[in-house]
């Protein structure tokens, strides 16, 4: 995610305005009796849906309502529909769109659901959606700072040619439009020319409509009467602010939430054991990563250099000792995307070998090197860059960690002012950005996401796989590109993948956990009390 030039809403959503919204919209639990939940599954049968209720959740912070800002993406889903959802375990479904067409690979063509209104909220007062409103919401984001490049990078035009039509053209073949249109909640005009910014408010036609809101004290919402599936079956959310993990934990165990959002395995065993409590494990698709710079380290430009960092590091400690075990090895896409390489060829690739990384350096010329590790200074960073900085001692590198304020050492990442960092990408929806990021100047195409190595081999196959629709063959193309960016180690080194754990009173019904708390079929589920 902070490898990008801007942070879109499409690279943060479900990052890192998810994490620091933890115990609210974000998923990870805790909890007595524990299942695994693969992805790919439909929520399994609980009985008959039953009405009524408001589900009762806790946030350490609420920062905005605005779905078209990092601050406010993780609330979205509860006031804002979109034309298609990605799901984990149903694919690619319509929300506000009922169906879609690619013609001559270019003309994108959606047919809209004519029964939808928007929410009894002044100043749209319930009047009926219409495609021209997905045109309006696309002009709004693209103009949002921080917005997605994709639209003009890869967008001739977009219009609404009648009330339940939208089509939009691509300038060349586009893999993940379906994404892009995807990530753009619909709101009405009026809502943006009355209130212009929408941090305070909320008017979309999504499931819920906003009773109340404060950035200090917490979210109310109630169920919308015009929304057009059966569900929401509750009443409303309860989100309360409450400013630390520990009070969190508390307010699950005296059940005044009925969820409970842990950040990683040792924070869910807090709560574990909680009488009525199941736990259902899932793979997270946030991931760990090591980014070099050969701009300011000439010495990483050497692909030997880069080897021995690579095979240098002891990426199943940094699970063990950062995640309790709880993880996986991450390759160029990591495992919770259907293009991941397969395990053992990502096991293979991450073998660790400290004698080979002194002879590749030796090779190099370059023993004793040393490099600066900047991070910022929150989550785990200073853990995991203490295990980076032994393992490459072992090899003969030696590591200074530059250790910053969060938002002075993001903005020293976003502008390449780094020799190495570690950073995460969150839970993105598509493995678009996972592999795209491989791309000698990044998924977004531009010098700002250069890292000082070329290598037109693998960006020729990344340009095909994004261009190419079928996704069989897009994903051949995946595990092209992804064995040959294993074959030149980095200049991005993935690491691991962790689990999620998602943890509710028994009561709670009807939901499938995965990394996203957001969207359709997330609010799906309903209360079960005698």
């Amino acid at each position: 995610m902070f490898g990008r030039s801007r942070v879109s809403r499409r690279a943060f959503l479900g990052g890192a305005a998810t994490t620091i919204a933890a115990g609210g919209m974000a998923l990870a639990g805790c909890g007595g009796e524990e299942k695994e939940s693969p992805p790919a599954t439909v929520p399994a049968e609980q009985g008959e849906p039953k009405r009524g209720g408001t589900i009762r959740r806790a946030s350490t912070v609420l920062l905005s309502l605005d779905p078209m800002t990092a601050a406010g993406s993780p609330l979205a889903g509860l006031f804002y529909s979109v034309l298609v959802q990605h799901t984990d375990w149903r694919g690619t479904v319509g929300d506000l769109a009922t169906s879609w067409e690619v013609v001559d690979g270019l003309e994108w063509i959606f047919t809209l659901r004519p029964d939808v209104r928007f929410q009894d909220i002044p100043p749209a007062s319930g009047r009926a959606f219409v495609a021209s409103d997905v045109v309006h919401s696309v002009d709004r984001e693209k103009s949002m700072p921080g917005a997605s490049e994709s639209w003009d990078t890869w967008v001739d035009r977009y219009e609404a040619p009648d009330d339940v039509t939208f089509t939009a053209r691509t300038k060349n073949p586009y893999a993940y439009l379906l994404n892009l249109v995807g990530m753009c909640a619909v709101i009405p005009v009026e809502a943006v020319e009355e209130f212009g910014d929408l941090t305070n408010h909320a008017i979309g036609t999504g499931p819920f409509m906003l009773g109340s809101f404060s950035q200090d004290t917490g979210l109310e919402v109630v169920r919308n009467p015009f929304y057009y599936h059966d569900y929401p079956y509750v009443d409303g959310h309860s989100l309360r602010v409450i400013p630390d993990e520990a009070s969190i934990q508390a307010a699950y165990r005296a059940n005044a939430i009925d969820i409970y959002v842990a950040s990683n395995k040792m924070k869910a065993d807090a709560v574990r054991g909680v009488p009525g409590t199941t736990v259902t494990r899932y793979l997270d698709r946030a991931y760990g990563c090591l980014r070099m710079n050969a701009n300011n380290a000439p010495a990483l430009k050497d692909q030997r250099v880069r080897e021995a960092f690579d095979i240098a590091l002891d990426r199943k400690a940094m699970i063990d000792r950062l995640q309790f075990g709880d993880g996986e090895l991450a390759g160029p896409v990591p495992p919770a995307f259907d293009t991941a390489l397969p395990k053992e060829e990502v096991e293979a690739a991450y073998k660790r070998d400290v004698a080979k990384a002194k002879q590749l350096l030796a090779a190099a010329g370059q023993e004793g090197l040393r490099l600066k590790l900047s991070i910022g200074n929150y989550s785990d960073f200073p853990d995991q860059a203490a295990i980076i900085k032994a393992n490459l001692a072992e090899a003969g590198i030696t590591i200074d960690i530059d250790a910053g304020e969060v938002g002075a050492w993001l903005s020293n990442m976003m502008l390449g002012n780094f020799q190495t960092t570690v950073f995460t990408h969150y839970p993105y929806i598509t493995d678009e950005i996972p592999l795209q990021s491989h791309h000698s100047h990044g998924d977004t195409r531009t010098d700002r996401n250069y890292l000082g190595v070329d290598d037109p081999e693998v960006d020729a196959i990344l340009d095909q796989a994004q261009q190419t629709i079928d996704d069989e063959e897009r994903k051949k193309l995946a595990w092209e590109a992804q064995r040959l960016v294993l074959k030149r180690h980095g200049p991005t080194l993935h690491l691991y993948q962790p689990y999620g754990h998602w943890c509710a009173y028994d009561y709670i019904k009807g939901y499938t956990p995965t990394c996203y708390g957001f969207g359709l079929f997330k609010y799906d589920y309903w209360i079960d009390k005698d």
